[in-house]
């Protein structure tokens, strides 16, 4: 009889000890990794490598000129009276967002890279005075954030701000942007440790911890984070790595869709991203 009661308790601490190894794989999200597989490789010549969509279409820089290679065709757009091209945003190659920061401005232009609109000039439009990082949103508007620590959505047709969020300060404490991405959903601005989310309301969604993070990119539903060379994903909890087999110089990077684009000063290596 003791045989049988020490054989049922070992039974049952085994079948225990499954059952939560089998319940805490689920949490365990940073193990799976993402695969990567090598789609295209295309020579460019470029100071600046911008960006690409998945239709191939190539955005670069020279000479502050803007470019967009498709196939054999190149369109190029630039505007010298406003100096240099600070940030662009081509993560809507049909409204694609050029700021120069010296000048308090931004240009709208096509996919023909043809202005969709007047010059923006937020001295004169806005109460702000310094547009610090800009970013696409949905229909006619714009995320803009500025000197003011505060994230705008800005409706370029009407002229008009639509929202404001709070200060910066007011979620994280001594928070100092670097960047901003955004999609017609999200938007996220990066400082040197976390990133913000937002929603397309302007509601504050989540803080990403962040540190030494040099770069981020909107992917899926969350964010892919460029550090020392490696790329992880981030949504919710959720934390993945990138398996990745690149071993050249990573002078831009960007990401459209499914797939990451990396220029190493001589070809443009597109990736699949395969979740």
């Amino acid at each position: 009889m003791k045989t049988r009661l020490i054989f049922f308790f070992l039974t049952m601490l085994l079948a225990t000890g499954q059952a939560q190894d089998k319940t805490q794989d689920p949490a365990q999200k940073g193990d799976a990794l993402i695969s990567t597989k090598l789609v295209s490789e295309t020579v460019l010549e470029a100071e600046e490598f911008i960006g690409a969509d998945e239709l191939g279409n190539l955005f670069y820089m020279e000479n502050q000129v803007f470019y967009r290679k498709s196939g054999q065709r190149i369109f190029s757009f630039s505007n010298v009276d406003l100096g240099a091209i600070t940030t662009v945003d081509v993560g809507n190659p049909f409204k694609i967002l050029l700021l120069y920061r010296d000048f308090n401005s931004v240009i709208i232009l096509d996919n023909n890279l043809n202005e969709l609109s007047q010059r923006l000039d937020f001295t004169d439009e806005t109460q702000f005075n310094n547009v610090l990082f800009v970013g696409n949103s949905s229909q006619n508007n714009i995320w803009l954030y500025a000197d003011d620590n505060k994230l705008h959505l800005y409706n370029y047709e009407t002229l008009s701000e639509e929202l404001q969020t709070q200060a910066m300060t007011f979620y994280e404490d001594d928070f100092t942007a670097q960047g901003l991405v955004s999609t017609f959903k999200r938007v996220w601005i990066q400082s040197k440790t976390e990133a913000l989310e937002f929603n397309e309301y302007g509601n504050y969604v989540r803080t990403y911890p962040l540190a030494g993070a040099e770069r981020i990119f909107p992917f899926q539903k969350g964010i892919l984070v460029l550090k020392e060379g490696t790329f992880e994903y981030f949504f919710e909890e959720e934390r993945r790595m990138v398996e990745l087999n690149f071993k050249g110089t990573m002078k831009n990077v960007s990401v459209s869709g499914s797939s990451l684009f990396i220029y190493d000063g001589k070809k443009v290596s597109q990736f699949q991203l395969q979740l």
